[in-house]
């Protein structure tokens, strides 16, 4: 009886396969590698690769196991710009704060395997809190001021020369990666408020909210509440977006 023939693998997509293998830990080799000129140039492109939409979150296990609960809350404000940034004295009209966790909650109780869409501000908030942790206390309190239309929050554009020239490599390091959290939360925040409050949505504000789980030894102490801390993204002006997709995040 004659042995099975074996299907050989054409050649060129053993050489696509080996191509990007290759490429994956080339990438994977410098993203994890000590700080060098070449792997600043790299990483925009390598923190888009490494930390984009598929980014795992592994404090479900010990030791960093999760001790809190996670909120992100927005506002906005629902005048024109020019209007908003005068304030309160300049007749600004404000929202109440939302908190978006909550509202996401509902839909997913009870769900072994909640669907994405339903803890999208919890992911953003696990996400951001270490990246902005991270930063110096100047750059904290930079990072929490108000900057509109787009304005550097750091007061340069972080993929500049500019920018590689008068910060050192592992703070600018720090800096992009803050910078690339912040813009997915605002990015969020903005859909949120055109769909809640529509166009007149100019500014939004977000507030990272962390509330430390009771004490076990506590647990049945009605008075007993948990400490909470904050993380606040000043006034930024809404991103725009199309209406693709916006109705695809609807």
């Amino acid at each position: 009886m004659s042995s099975p023939r074996i299907r050989k693998i054409p050649a060129i997509v053993l050489l696509v396969g080996v191509l990007i293998g290759g490429g994956h830990m080339a990438a994977t080799l410098a993203f994890t590698g000590p700080q060098t000129p070449l792997k600043q140039s790299l990483q925009p492109g390598l923190n888009r690769y490494f930390l984009g939409p598929l980014d795992q979150g592994w404090n479900l296990f010990a030791p960093g196991v999760y001790s809190q609960d996670e909120y992100m809350l927005v506002r906005a404000c629902i005048s024109p710009a020019e209007v908003c940034a005068g304030g309160d004295a300049a007749g600004a009209e404000f929202t109440e704060w939302r908190n978006v966790s909550e509202e996401e909650a509902p839909p997913a109780a009870l769900r072994t395997i909640a669907n994405r869409e339903h803890r999208q501000s919890k992911v953003i908030n696990s996400r951001f809190w270490p990246t902005a942790s991270a930063l110096s206390p100047d750059y904290r309190q930079m990072a929490e001021a108000n900057h509109l239309d787009q304005e550097p929050v750091f007061g340069v554009d972080l993929d500049s020369e500019e920018a590689a020239d008068t910060i050192a490599a592992d703070q600018l390091n720090k800096l992009r990666t803050y910078q690339r959290m912040e813009d997915v939360a605002v990015g969020f925040a903005s859909l949120y408020a055109l769909h809640t409050w529509g166009e007149e949505a100019s500014l939004v504000e977000v507030r990272m909210r962390r509330d430390a789980v009771v004490p076990f030894e506590q647990r049945h102490d009605a008075s007993a509440e948990p400490t909470q801390s904050f993380m606040n993204i000043g006034w930024r002006s809404v991103m725009p977006f199309s209406e693709e997709t916006r109705n695809a995040w609807l």
